[in-house]
């Protein structure tokens, strides 16, 4: 709450990228609700606080065509690059670029593709409930090609091309849910993974491996007790429940108490349905997570590559690890420039391993099998070297300390 001249207040709310103002009457009493007249300023602000660059999330490489595209969630947008660039220290031009208010695009994670049916899959995370399908030569200001309503908190995306099944995490609830790749609107699940036995705690990165039928989940350990079916959703104009049963939906948030579990990889078969336990579970202090975001598996090495963006590294493990067991070998150190890691892939074809990094407004590639501190072999920037990074997030609302003269903005 911001004070007013003549006694008065002001409350404020940032809503992504701008400040809602509301005045509370002078005189208006302790607690009793704000006076929702806009206060409308007719100057341009002092200064700003404000990353103009894009920060690259998550990351899909379209083999056919030696493209990348990488989610970009800081100014809400798809960008696709050459995969095969040369080493530069320029801020190279995207081929394309997907972005505007037509596009729905917002707090954008992760990012899946189908070169088959040449389509690029995103979720919006804590703010749209939406998962949107784009073309994938798109480029502009383009409306989704179809959009499916999802719960809040879905954060990773993967498509099993094989099945056609897009794999969706959700945070908030603990859970896996499957849908067709077709699915739009308020199509139901095909199926989910939910409940106190799946040992999923606040999932992120999810990855689906076709050769041996198994599916690897990213989790946090910030855990509820969650029901089967259980979920919600933010948005006006959307369900917020769905049928329950075998299909799976939403059903409304049951009390609950929380707990903080370790970090670790979940491993469940591909067709998993309900309240089931994982085949495998990586977790403990010889692991080294520590917020696993991306997670992908390198078929050719036999090793699952993870994202580590708690301490800025690259864990490799066994594909067929279980239990508190060590990396098999960790990338890791100030010659990477591992920053704030997030996505990740390999490109079988360049035997290269490609890393987004959230807090440096940089994308690194690196040899397949590197191990410990080395600088990759090239890096696509979308800012200037040593731009700053915000890291707020996305702030919900605002408020000024006159003590301390401080603005203080919740993550």
């Amino acid at each position: 709450m911001f004070q007013k001249k003549g006694g008065g207040s002001v409350i404020a709310t940032a809503l992504a990228v701008g400040l809602v103002v509301w005045v509370a009457a002078s005189g208006q009493k302790a607690g009793a609700p704000a006076d929702r007249r806009p206060l409308v300023f007719e100057k341009a602000p002092i200064r700003m606080i404000q990353d103009p660059y894009p920060t690259f999330h998550g990351i899909a490489m379209d083999l056919d065509r030696s493209e990348v595209i990488m989610t970009d969630d800081n100014t809400g947008s798809l960008l696709v690059y050459g995969s095969d660039f040369q080493p530069t220290e320029r801020i190279p031009e995207p081929r394309r670029k997907i972005a505007g208010p037509k596009t729905h695009l917002g707090y954008v994670c992760t990012v899946s593709i189908s070169p088959e049916h040449r389509e690029i899959f995103t979720v919006d995370n804590d703010w749209k409930d939406n998962m949107g399908v784009y073309p994938l030569d798109g480029n502009g200001e383009i409306a989704p090609g179809r959009e499916l309503n999802v719960e809040h908190g879905a954060w990773g995306i993967v498509l099993d091309r094989k099945h056609e099944e897009i794999f969706i995490t959700t945070e908030h609830v603990n859970k896996v849910t499957v849908y067709h790749r077709t699915a739009h609107g308020d199509d139901d699940a095909v199926r989910y993974i939910q409940g106190d036995k799946t040992g999923l705690a606040d999932p992120h990165g999810i990855y689906v491996d076709n050769e041996k039928d198994e599916i690897f989940v990213a989790n946090h350990g910030h855990w509820r007790k969650t029901e089967p079916g259980e979920g919600y959703t933010l948005q006006i104009g959307k369900r917020a429940e769905q049928p329950g049963g075998s299909r799976g939906g939403a059903q409304p948030l049951s009390p609950s108490t929380g707990k903080f579990l370790p970090a670790s990889i979940t491993v469940f078969s591909r067709t998993a349905s309900g309240n089931v336990a994982p085949l495998r579970t990586i977790a403990g202090p010889k692991t080294k997570l520590n917020w696993p975001l991306g997670v992908y598996l390198d078929t050719a090495g036999g090793h699952l590559a993870v994202a580590n963006s708690g301490d800025n590294s690259i864990l490799f493990f066994d594909r067929n690890a279980d239990g508190d067991v060590a990396p098999v070998r960790v990338l890791k150190g100030p010659a990477t420039g591992l920053q704030g890691v997030s996505g990740i892939l390999i490109d079988p074809r360049r035997d290269e391993l490609w890393v987004t990094n959230w807090n440096s407004h940089t994308a690194t590639v690196y040899p397949r099998m590197a191990e410990g501190n080395v600088a990759p072999l090239r890096m696509i920037r979308s800012a200037p070297k040593g731009a700053p990074v915000t890291g707020f997030g996305n702030p919900g609302s605002v408020a000024f300390d006159a003590k301390r003269g401080e603005i203080l903005v919740p993550n």
